[in-house]
């Protein structure tokens, strides 16, 4: 991983700060429309994306001047990431999120957190079906199955 021992500043910081004039954050919550406390969640954490990549571009972005000689490249690289695979959250989803994918969320579970976001926007507006008595009904437990 890249080491921050000569920055003023976290690498990542330099990347969000030139971003985020491009960012195009809702006006409500995409999960309970809420118009308060808005936050923009990446499904892929920057932090991890910028680390893996100058790592296997052999990029050195443990000073101010490392990061800022590639911040351009990274963000050309990575639009996708950056600007479409977002969800605008107010911060007690932001944060429920979070509670569950934790602080840095693995770039293997991008598909896992939109579905949780799916999911809990449906709890809230009533499209997810109710469970079903088959779907609800106890299965396999053996010895103690004759008591349902």
């Amino acid at each position: 991983m890249a080491k921050n021992t000569g920055n003023k500043r976290i690498p990542v910081k330099w990347v969000r700060d030139k971003a985020k004039a491009a960012y195009q954050k809702k006006d409500s919550c995409y999960i309970c429309n809420t118009e308060k406390d808005l936050e923009l969640h990446h499904l892929h954490s920057i932090t991890i994306l910028l680390e893996t990549w100058a790592d296997r571009k052999g990029y050195d972005i443990s000073t101010d001047d490392g990061i800022l000689a590639v911040r351009d490249e990274f963000i050309e690289e990575h639009h996708i990431e950056l600007y479409d695979m977002v969800y605008t959250l107010c911060n007690t989803h932001h944060v429920a999120l979070h509670g569950v994918y934790g602080k840095a969320p693995s770039p293997t579970s991008a598909d896992k957190q939109r579905i949780w976001v799916e999911k809990q926007k449906a709890k809230l507006d009533g499209s997810l079906p109710a469970p079903t008595a088959e779907a609800i009904k106890p299965r396999g437990l053996g010895a103690f199955s004759s008591f349902y």
